[in-house]
């Protein structure tokens, strides 16, 4: 069941409306949790339809509460796609010479990292996940095929103007780009020779699809039944069951020294033989994991925003969200995860700032309050976020056993992934949200009244 406004009265709406740019998982999420607060919002989706692109996704149960402080519908969509696990994360030496679906349960993993027995992992299908959302929006919040091209800045009371490629337009209060890695948001809110106005390669591509859970339970027998991840030199694949255990998603990474040939391209078609040869002096388990891909497959070059972080994620009435803000490699699932993070202080603070403006009117500016909304959310979002693209490059590095301080030491590794783990699963989210709004009084308190804003372009 879609997710709707207000429907008892003008006075419940919010005094603004938001464009959000991008219909991915996270636009939907930002959406939703704005709808379920009375805020008008539109989402412009530069495809013909709403889909994702790659294979599994997982999300800890901590991200699922914020899921729910969102608006609890959104828990009912993940339910309906997604497995549950337990809180606890499994890594085997990819290069061990035994078969490993013939290993005991009572030492099937080579490393293990438990946590409390509260901590759960839910996995699904991107385009799964993505299909139960969809149906949270009603569709005439959602406008397909609109690139956009450029954003018009008119002055401080006035709209933004949103000019897409199609020659149409539109306006907005206030503009949130959920736009992914390539952001054109974000290449319009910076300088054209910003390097953070782009991604960066991160030196490593990576091969997904999804197995039959048939053909993969004779090579990893239990292996199947949870998530793992197979380290060696150079490479690694990650592994878990999605679809309610029809298929096992596969997710092979492999070290690139080179550069990308094409910043604009990330995905190209390869084939088996180049992944062959990349777990070539793996063990006889994963070389027969690795025969199980078909025989071509999509290869996706790993982006992030490691080498050039954005020094704030809000641009006056325009805020940045997800990939678009802080794009990560997937080391520790936790992207897309910082996206829900993400909407769930914009819906907070974007709340905070309608009410005020319906309390206040006439004495607190619209300009005023979106601005102090959009700075408390960059206040409290980007350091956490930033912080896991950090964490995420250097995982890539240790599970191909290249980190200079770890090397091929499981006992370190696993020290040093526990530290991180602990941190993220056991992120305060509440008193993430309560510093967001002492953050966003603080701001309006001290934001000018009256500040005059000249037109300015963004194309």
């Amino acid at each position: 069941m879609a997710t709707s406004l207000p429907h008892n009265g003008h006075d419940d709406y919010a005094p603004f409306n938001v464009a959000i740019i991008g219909g991915g998982i996270i636009g939907l999420h930002v959406a939703v949790g704005l709808m379920k607060r009375g805020i008008p919002v539109t989402i412009y989706e530069q495809a013909p339809e709403l889909k994702e692109i790659g294979a599994g996704m997982g999300f800890a149960s901590n991200i699922v509460d914020c899921m729910a402080a969102i608006d609890p519908n959104i828990i009912k969509a993940l339910a309906n796609v997604a497995i549950k696990s337990g809180g606890n994360m499994r890594w085997i030496n990819g290069f061990t010479q035994e078969d490993l679906s013939l290993r005991p349960m009572e030492r099937l993993f080579d490393i293990e990292l438990w946590f409390d027995k509260e901590a759960t992992v839910w996995t699904t299908h991107r385009s799964q996940f993505l299909n139960e959302m969809v149906k949270l929006v009603p569709p005439d919040h959602t406008k397909l095929g609109k690139r956009l091209d450029m954003i018009v800045q008119r002055g401080e009371n006035e709209r933004l103007l949103l000019k897409f490629c199609d020659g149409t337009s539109a306006e907005a209060d206030a503009v949130i780009g959920c736009d992914g890695i390539k952001s054109r948001v974000r290449q319009l809110v910076l300088d054209g020779d910003d390097p953070a106005a782009v991604p960066h390669y991160a030196h490593e591509s990576a091969y997904r699809c999804l197995v039959d859970m048939d053909k993969a339970l004779p090579v990893l027998g239990n292996l199947c039944k949870t998530m793992v991840m197979y380290m060696g030199r150079g490479a690694h694949i990650m592994t878990y069951p999605v679809a309610d255990f029809k298929y096992l998603n596969v997710a092979a990474f492999v070290r690139e020294d080179g550069g990308w040939p094409d910043s604009e391209k990330h995905t190209v078609l390869r084939s088996k033989k180049d992944i062959q040869e990349a777990y070539s002096d793996f063990g006889p388990t994963v070389r027969s994991l690795v025969g199980l891909l078909p025989d071509e497959l999509n290869c996706w070059a790993m982006f992030d925003m490691f080498d050039h972080a954005l020094s704030t994620y809000a641009y006056g009435h325009i805020a940045l969200a997800g990939d678009a803000a802080h794009g990560s490699t997937p080391h520790y699932g936790a992207g897309a995860s910082m996206g829900v993070e993400d909407a769930l202080v914009l819906s907070t603070v974007l709340e905070q700032a309608a009410e005020i403006l319906k309390k206040h009117h006439g004495v607190v500016s619209k300009s005023k309050a979106l601005a102090a909304a959009f700075e408390a959310y960059d206040a409290v979002r980007r350091e956490r976020s930033q912080w896991v693209v950090r964490c995420s490059r250097r995982q890539g590095e240790k599970v191909k056993w290249l980190d200079q301080e770890i090397g091929e030491d499981l006992d370190k590794f696993k020290e040093n992934t526990k530290e991180f783990l602990a941190k993220y699963f056991y992120f305060d989210w509440r008193a993430m949200l309560r510093q967001a709004t002492d953050e966003f009084e603080r701001r309006l308190g001290k934001l000018p009244f009256g500040r005059g804003v000249p037109e300015l372009i963004l194309s």
